[in-house]
């Protein structure tokens, strides 16, 4: 090669790595946007039950939701409530239906917002966290679980699980001043259904639940519920929230607002609506339906905190300003989209 070719030859492979480098630019700017037009919606459901009759309970009303938005939707449904609140976290669902303290998680993100709430067949907006035991066993009231430490075994919930988990460890055990990892001889933890179970089944003495499963249970298992007694029952929690994702596109966000609210006027929508989940239709909503589990669950880490106080005066410290810092941004995020309030 003389002297004069290789400048040549240089310059030819600085253009051919310019364009190869302009092609692949050009190729991934089309497949984003490709993937920026992909036009399937997500839509997450959390389980108490079996994954697949949620599905099909849910299925006509997400074909129509479909034929209202004229896109794909497809349901992600899980027994694990932190799979579908992280899926709406990460973008992976856009829409979900779920509980109250996981929709705290998400609109403190400020990746959702609540928008709808589901109604009850009698109108009612609210259920109530229980406790179940055998109507032949020894267990009789509220009063023999506090009294017998070490005797029962207990079924507790999902420990994101608003009716399993939350409200009844601050209600029975927190206020009572029970540990109930030191009070009971054994501890299990699963979903609604599968406590049920456990209970009618005699394999757990006590175990937590909610009134809107009990009229799946009656209709699924009558002969099972037949066994059981409720000991004790909760304050009103609100009905879960359904919540979207912020950055869906106005437009969207208002069509799925209105399709739900409206949804529930045929007799095959009402239909639907009792198969999902003994539910009459959706009311708009707002962020501000959270407020009650929110003070709920900040009374309860400071109820904590006081307890740790006098082992840990620093710490406590600490977390007080951490609870402080919190209260002010929930509150935040609350008020922005409360409007009238639902």
């Amino acid at each position: 090669m003389n002297a004069d070719e290789r400048p040549r030859r240089t310059v030819h492979a600085r253009q051919r790595l310019g364009w190869a480098l302009a092609s692949l630019a050009l190729l991934t700017t089309l497949a984003a946007s490709a993937a920026d037009k992909d036009p399937t919606l997500t839509v997450g459901l959390i389980v108490a039950g079996s994954v697949e009759k949620v599905v099909e309970d849910w299925r006509p009303f997400t074909d129509a939701l479909a034929k209202e938005l004229q896109i794909p939707v497809k349901v992600l449904a899980s027994k694990n409530y932190a799979d579908i609140s992280g899926a709406l976290m990460e973008g992976r669902v856009q829409l979900a239906w779920i509980n109250n303290r996981l929709a705290i998680d998400l609109v403190e993100s400020d990746r959702a917002t609540v928008f709808a709430q589901m109604v009850r067949l009698d109108g009612s907006r609210g259920y109530r966290s229980v406790l179940f035991a055998r109507k032949d066993g020894p267990i009789q009231s509220l009063a023999d679980v506090l009294g017998r430490p070490g005797v029962y075994s207990f079924g507790s919930g999902d420990k994101k699980s608003t009716s399993g988990y939350l409200v009844p460890n601050y209600y029975v055990f927190a206020k009572n001043k029970i540990e109930p990892q030191k009070h009971f001889k054994q501890i299990m933890h699963a979903n609604h259904l599968d406590n049920f179970l456990a209970v009618a089944d005699g394999r757990v003495d006590l175990a937590t639940n909610n009134t809107e499963e009990l009229p799946r249970y009656q209709a699924d298992f009558p002969d099972k519920l037949a066994r059981i007694r409720v000991v004790w029952e909760s304050p009103l929690i609100p009905n879960d929230p359904i919540l979207y994702r912020k950055d869906l596109p106005a437009a969207t966000q208002q069509r799925i607002r209105k399709f739900f609210t409206a949804y529930g006027r045929t007799d095959a929508e009402k239909a639907t609506l009792k198969a999902i989940n003994g539910l009459s239709g959706f009311r708009a909503s707002y962020n501000y339906q959270l407020r009650p589990v929110v003070d709920l669950e900040l009374f309860q880490m400071l109820t904590t905190a006081m307890d740790g106080k006098a082992n840990s005066p620093e710490r406590f410290q600490s977390v007080m300003d951490g609870l402080t810092k919190r209260a002010a941004r929930l509150d935040t995020v609350l008020n922005a989209t409360r409007l009238d309030g639902p």
